[in-house]
Order: structure tokens, then C-alpha cells, then sequence
């Protein structure tokens, strides 16, 4: 599934997981001082004692020994081989407890003797896989001389529990050989998953330092673009005005009323510029003062009423009447509301409507909403219109002017509010542009 040189080593998390689970260490002190009880009298006292004193040291050192080798700065394929080194003792502790049988077992001394061996090698395999020479030292060290034992005694009761002793061996091994390959699998999978969240993260993070550096320069170059504009904007109107002389020609007069135009068109797109690069950018900051909100709609739609007469479009206001005072910044309120009426009668056609409704949502929220008649916008296409300078390729959109700004400055605006945009359109039926700003 990897090439040789994409395989990334799995060996620091197999080292982990075996160090980190210490219940097996512990399950086998505890089987340990079990089997001693059932068989303190058939073995001899000294021999039972020795053989639980050999147990406990072995598992009290491989404890400590998976505590230091956790923190140790060993290569992991060290820690491994350490591990494996403890793990086939401990295998072989058992081992021991048939040959201790030997002389004085019965059948059922070595009949409880297998079925504590089997258990405790078969819950093994969870804990140890994650490198199988561990579990195979240990499965090995555990059965081995326990079926030579039975062998050796050559009685057919033996013999029989020899062979199942080997069979079942031979079955851990291979069930084990799986469950290894499966695991080792899932880890190099993670591995290579977790190598691809890193490449992934590193890339956000350079395209999110492009964008950044982006804005910042559009910021700056917006910037130096605006004292020219008023260089021409000023120059031009003290010709149209003819400051220092009459103008012979009428029809200089009429380029230079374009020109004055075009400047003041051109500077307040470079304005607009400013203010989306700078909001982007992280720039833009507030300006708060106490803000009578019904005074601030009141004059937009005054701004805005000749433009939509001029178009044939209604402008219809629905603000509610107890609209409290609120804390924002004056001219960005401003500027949010010009940006969704403008955007809002450049798409709503002759005979169209555009609604301007204000209330109080929750107690502290004002919720300001904007809606027109015009052709709306797809669904899928809702986050493409949030896009600065995107703008659809329809004839509504083409016979007016906009640089697709407005919604995203809008929305910038409103988030620095510490409020919400949202922005909802049905195809055919219109488009409703939501702002919530917190009143506290």
C-alpha cells in the first residue's frame, strides 16, 4: 500500500502503545497470586513462594522499566527490543509454572495450569501486538513448556493436552499475525493522514499570509491612489468652475464635467477599495459614538429616494418607532446601509420594490433588513456573491455600475459591529439582506 519511500516509521507509536498500557504487567501479578492460591497445596512452600517472588520482582521492575523508557530519550526501535526482552520473561515466568507441575501436578493441576496460560496469552494479544516479536516472545515462553511438559509425561491424557496445547498456540500466533498487520496498518494510515494534516495546515497557512499580504498591499496601493484622484477631481473642478478664466470651447466644458465625473467615480471605488483591502487586512478600526438609529435610516432613504425614482423603483420603509440609541461607529452604519441600498437598486428592476425594515429582535438585538424584487440569486451561488470583486454575468448587473464590493464590505463592517450578516435570495422572488448588531 506504501512505497518504500513513503512509508513513515510507525516505530515511536508502537513503542507508546506498548509502554503506555500497563495492565498487562498488572493482570499478571494478580493471575499470578490466583494460581498460587489454587495450587499452594500441591507445589512446596518454598517453591511457591520463590516462583510468586520471581513474578512480582520481574513485573515491579517491567513496570518502573515502562514508566523510565516513556521518558527516556532512546530511539524507539531500542525501547521495542527492551520491551520484547521483558516481555518474552514474562512469557517464560509462566512457562515455569508446568515445569514447577511436573514432579507433583495431577491432570487437574495441569488442567488449571492451561487454562490460566491460555487466558492470560490470549488477552495478550490486545495489549502486545503493536509489535508482534513482543507477543510472540511472550505466547512462545508461556506455551512452549507447558506442552513439553505434557509431552514428556507420555500418558495419553497428557499427550492429548500436549497437542491442544500447541494447536492453540499455533491459532494465537497466526490471529495474532492479523490483528498485528491490521493495527500496524491503521497506524501507518495515521501517520500518513496526520503528515497530510500538517502539509494541509502548512499550506492554509501560507495561503492565509498571501491573503493577508494581499489586502495589505491593495490597502496601500488604494492608499496611493486616492491624493492623484483629488489631484484631478480638484484640478477639474476649478476648471469647470473656471476659477482662472473662462473656457472658450463648450465642448471642453463638457470633457472636463466627464472628467470631474470619472475622478470622483474612480476615487470613490479607490475609497472603496481602501476600505475592503483594510477591513480584510485587519486595519480597519472603529470609531464609537451614541447613534440615533431611526435618524441615521431616515436619512438613507432620503440618500437613496431620488435614485430610486429615477429608476422606477419603490422604496418603502417599515421601521419601527421605538428604536432605541445605540453605540456604533456613525459613518460605517452609514456605509453599510448606503452599500446594501445601492447593491439593492442596481439588481431591482423598473416597477420593482425595496423594502427598508428595522426592529428589535431578543431585546438586544437590532435587526435591520433590506429587500428587493430583483431576480435573486441561486443558493449555490450565495458565497460567490459574499466574494470580493465577483460579480455575476447577467444583463441586470451590466447595465449598471459596481465593482462587487458592497456585500462583502457590508458584511466586514457589520462583523466589526461584533454582529451578523446574513443574506438570503430566492431566484425570481428577490434578495433579503439581514443585519443583526448587538445593542449592548
Amino acid at each position: 500500500m506504501f512505497s518504500h519511500e513513503t512509508v513513515p516509521d510507525i516505530a515511536p507509536q508502537q513503542a507508546d502503545g506498548l509502554l503506555r498500557n500497563r495492565a498487562t504487567i498488572l493482570t499478571n501479578l494478580v493471575v499470578a497470586l490466583l494460581a498460587i492460591l489454587v495450587l499452594q497445596e500441591t507445589l512446596p512452600a518454598a517453591t511457591t513462594l520463590a516462583w510468586i517472588a520471581g513474578m512480582a520482582a520481574l513485573n515491579t521492575a517491567r513496570l518502573f522499566l515502562s514508566h523510565w523508557l516513556r521518558k527516556s530519550a532512546w530511539a524507539a526501535r531500542r525501547k521495542l527490543h527492551v520491551f520484547t526482552a521483558g516481555a518474552v520473561l514474562s512469557g517464560l515466568s509462566w512457562g515455569c509454572l508446568p515445569v514447577l507441575l511436573l514432579p507433583v501436578g495431577s491432570v487437574e493441576d495441569f488442567a488449571f495450569a492451561g487454562f490460566m496460560i491460555a487466558g492470560m496469552t490470549a488477552g495478550a494479544i490486545t495489549a502486545l501486538c503493536w509489535y508482534q516479536p513482543a507477543y510472540l516472545g511472550y505466547l512462545l515462553g508461556a506455551t512452549l513448556p507447558l506442552a513439553a511438559c505434557l509431552l514428556l509425561l507420555k500418558e495419553p491424557v497428557y499427550l492429548a493436552m500436549g497437542g491442544q496445547v500447541l494447536f492453540y498456540a499455533i491459532m494465537l500466533a497466526v490471529i495474532s499475525v492479523f490483528y498485528s498487520r491490521r493495527l500496524l496498518q491503521t497506524l501507518r494510515l495515521e501517520n500518513e493522514l496526520d503528515r497530510e494534516h500538517r502539509r494541509l495546515e502548512a499550506t492554509r497557512q501560507e495561503l492565509a499570509l498571501a491573503q493577508q499580504n494581499k489586502w495589505q498591499t491593495l490597502a496601500q496601493l488604494s492608499h496611493h491612489l486616492r491624493t492623484p484622484m483629488n489631484a484631478v477631481i480638484g484640478f477639474s473642478d476649478m476648471l469647470r468652475s473656471e476659477v482662472l478664466g473662462p473656457i472658450g470651447n463648450p465642448k471642453h466644458k463638457d470633457y472636463i464635467n466627464d472628467i470631474h465625473d470619472s475622478g470622483t467615480r474612480a476615487l470613490q471605488i479607490i475609497n472603496e477599495i481602501l476600505d475592503v483591502s483594510q477591513a480584510e487586512a485587519g486595519m480597519l478600526t472603529l470609531s464609537k459614538i451614541d447613534v440615533d438609529i431611526q435618524e441615521a435610516l431616515s436619512d438613507c432613504l432620503q440618500n437613496h429616494g431620488e435614485a430610486a425614482a429615477q429608476r422606477g423603483v419603490t422604496l418603502t420603509p417599515r421601521i419601527s418607532e421605538t428604536l432605541p440609541r445605540m453605540r456604533c461607529d456613525s459613518a460605517r452604519l452609514q456605509q453599510i446601509l448606503d452599500q446594501l441600498l445601492s447593491n439593492a437598486l442596481r439588481h431591482t428592476p423598473t416597477g420593482g420594490q425595496i423594502i427598508l425594515s428595522a426592529d428589535i429582535e431578543e431585546s438586544h438585538w437590532l435587526a435591520i433588513r433590506i429587500a428587493d424584487t430583483g431576480p435573486g440569486i441561486p443558493e449555490d451561488r450565495l458565497a460567490e456573491a459574499m466574494t470580493p470583486f465577483v460579480q455575476f454575468d447577467d444583463a441586470m448587473v451590466r447595465q449598471h455600475d459596481g465593482i462587487g464590493i458592497g456585500l462583502p464590505l457590508a458584511r466586514r463592517l457589520v462583523e466589526l459591529h461584533g454582529g451578523e450578516f446574513t443574506l438570503r435570495s430566492t431566484p425570481g422572488l428577490g434578495t433579503t439582506a439581514t443585519i443583526r448588531l448587538p445593542l449592548r
